[in-house]
């Protein structure tokens, strides 16, 4: 588009110069103004044309509308931002409250080890409670599952024969490098960290530094996780019962050490299964200290200790669970998660 240039008005002696400046100002104007009628006219067409094609909008949905409530077809930007939300929520909802990836970490509890007699003292990682794929154990992937089918193929079992709390540091560190990583983080551990010599009232403080560092170590890379820890399987005196039924089990935990809940002779010691016990709740009230430092961390409130055990939710070494055993571990440890 050009712009007309427009006059110089210069007011002088000169009658006729100033009568032409004059005249070439008044045509300057008069055309201007054409113009400015003429690109004011275009826009009213336009506007025009756009308001009859509005009409035209309106009065086809209006034909496609359902005559029985007489609403429009066409939504109003508030319904396509609720129909979004709602298609967000429908897809994402039905998992949004179940992780996605589950580990467990600590020792051979966690393991299924020697739970199945065709691989004697092994691993089978299948009947693990936590992570395990057998229907007999149920176990906690299994039930998360159920509910979330993304869960799929994450199940990761960290957990090691014989591991202390030192080695959670490890295992911990591990499960930060899974892929995806973990939403769940099962812990198990104490058992072997229970010196029974003496010592252990000089050991709860180094025990609980140590877990809290693994913990510490897991709320720094997946803050978003759900840490759960547990106790152990039934009390000292429950474990005694279930013994008491297997004389190799009476064996292997008789003597006159300040643990052993049965005595030379194979008679039952309830004053040093009192004594295991008190040591036992020492590290479950370090422990419980521990997870409470960090938000997303919780144990299990005492439900394993409550746990009804009897002789077959054991291995035939009497310290694993049995597929039995596993399914019990299982079925609490999900209670005490989602209620």
């Amino acid at each position: 588009m050009t712009t007309e240039k427009r006059p110089e008005l210069s007011i002088d002696g000169d009658a006729d110069r100033t009568t032409a400046t004059i005249e070439a100002w008044r045509r300057h104007w008069t055309n201007s103004m054409t113009t400015t009628n003429s690109r004011l006219a275009s826009t009213l067409r336009f506007a025009t044309i756009a308001l009859c094609l509005s009409s035209v909008m309106l009065a086809i949905a209006a034909c496609g509308s359902n005559p029985s409530n007489g609403t429009s077809a066409l939504a109003t930007p508030t319904e396509v931002t609720n129909s979004a939300e709602t298609a967000a929520a429908s897809s994402g909802g039905a998992s949004s409250s179940w992780p996605d990836s589950i580990v467990v970490i600590g020792h051979s509890g966690a393991t299924g080890f020697n739970s199945d007699a065709a691989k004697s003292n092994l691993d089978v990682r299948e009947n693990s409670w936590a992570t395990g794929t057998n229907p007999a154990v149920n176990s906690v992937y299994l039930r998360v599952l159920a509910n979330n089918p993304a869960l799929a193929g994450h199940n990761f079992n960290l957990a090691t024969d014989g591991a202390t709390v030192d080695d959670l540091i490890g295992q911990a560190r591990g499960a930060l490098a899974l892929v995806p990583l973990p939403e769940l983080i099962l812990v198990q551990t104490i058992d072997n960290d229970i010196k029974c010599d003496g010592t252990d009232p000089q050991n709860y403080e180094l025990f609980g530094d140590t877990l809290t560092e693994a913990l510490d170590i897991l709320a720094t890379g997946a803050p978003n996780a759900k840490v759960f820890v547990v106790t152990q399987p039934g009390t000292v005196a429950r474990n005694a019962d279930a013994a008491e039924g297997n004389p190799s089990w009476v064996s292997n935990w008789q003597g006159d050490g300040p643990c052993d809940a049965f005595d030379p002779s194979g008679q039952r010691a309830d004053d040093k299964i009192a004594a295991l016990q008190d040591i036992t709740d020492h590290y479950f009230a370090v422990q419980a200290d521990s997870c409470a430092k960090f938000p997303n961390c919780s144990d299990d409130q005492g439900a394993w200790q409550r746990m009804t055990i009897d002789v077959a939710d054991f291995t035939p070494d009497g310290n694993h669970p049995s597929i039995q055993g596993a399914a019990k571990r299982g079925a609490v440890t999900w209670t005490a998660l989602y209620g």
